[in-house]
């Protein structure tokens, strides 16, 4: 005869086993929504919702471009194929955050708000593709949740699998934009080192040459907010000395950022430091003016090198 605190102890085991069981049992998350918003010509914004469980290990973007996909006739049956870029976001941003995006650790219903093809300088992803987008190219796109074990871009073997994928979507760059051919992007400069109008620029009060600025503008900011201004003052620069007009707004942001600086040199020359919050409004405003779709700057002539004044040339780059 089982005695009542036998009974009781069993009982106990019982559901005990029972809550164990039903708590190792893995729990697949909801995917994720997507929607495309505005795009320039190598930027493409969007907007993550997370599903009704959340993304609480952040998610995982994947695009690759409308033609790869037609030829494919959908997307590849291996989620490692190179033709898929991808971008796993699974930390804090630090620089697109203007919008109110501070986390990709997403509660239930939550939105965060990116930039594909603006991540080089971002904190909290992880991606072999951070480079800007082709412009003029139509793309599709795709999100999962990440789960809690495994590699996020995998399978993920936790508690929380990595949910499905949630339906594609389809957005493109823009063209370039007529008569705005002296406003350029810092994936443009560091990509067409021919095409710079000169050999040497100032930052802060520090003089760089040519291969030292490029080698700035390959270094990803990682958190240094002096290195993310420090790519969009360079850009900015190469943009007036290109023919671009700048605003007296765009004029006092140059000139507060070569102020911010100083005498700090950015690495990879040096290691000096900025905050991200310090620089953040300064740097979003430069990159405003080098982005061809939201910069107003008028280009002087027709020729797109033509210099301004001596004056002008030498306070920015001697």
């Amino acid at each position: 005869m089982i005695r009542p605190l036998q009974r009781v102890a069993l009982l106990c085991v019982f559901l005990l086993s029972t809550a164990s069981a039903a708590f190792a049992a893995p729990v697949e998350l909801d995917p994720p929504s997507l929607d495309t918003g505005t795009e320039s010509s190598a930027t493409i914004h969007l907007d993550v919702v997370a599903g009704a469980s959340g993304a609480p290990n952040g998610f995982t973007v994947e695009w690759m471009t409308q033609a790869q996909f037609d030829a494919i006739g959908d997307w590849p049956a291996d989620p490692l194929d190179p033709r898929i870029q991808f971008a796993i976001f699974l930390g804090l941003p630090s620089l697109n955050t203007v919008d109110g995006t501070y986390t990709f650790l997403l509660g239930p219903g939550q939105t965060a708000k990116i930039e594909i093809g603006d991540i080089f300088d971002e904190t909290g992803v992880l991606s072999d593709h951070r480079a800007e987008m082709t412009e003029g190219t139509d793309y599709v796109f795709r999100v999962k949740a990440n789960g809690d074990g495994g590699d996020p871009h995998g399978g993920g073997t936790g508690l929380l699998p990595t949910s499905p994928y949630s339906s594609t979507q389809h957005a493109h760059t823009s063209a370039p934009v007529p008569g705005n051919d002296c406003v350029k992007t810092i994936g443009y400069w560091k990509n067409h080192p021919s095409a710079w109008p000169v050999s040497s620029l100032k930052l802060g009060n520090i003089i760089y040459s040519k291969a030292q600025l490029l080698l700035i503008l390959n270094q990803p900011a990682a958190g240094n907010g002096l290195i993310s201004l420090a790519h969009q003052l360079i850009a900015s620069k190469l943009n007036v000395i290109a023919g671009a007009i700048p605003s007296s707004s765009i004029q006092g942001a140059i000139a507060t950022a070569d102020a911010l600086i100083g005498n700090k040199i950015v690495p990879p020359i040096g290691s000096s430091y900025l905050t991200p919050a310090t620089a953040s409004h300064l740097t979003d405003d430069l990159e405003e003016f080098n982005n061809e779709e939201t910069s107003t700057a008028p280009c002087q002539g027709t020729t797109p090198t033509q210099p301004r004044t001596w004056g002008e040339l030498k306070a920015i780059y001697r």
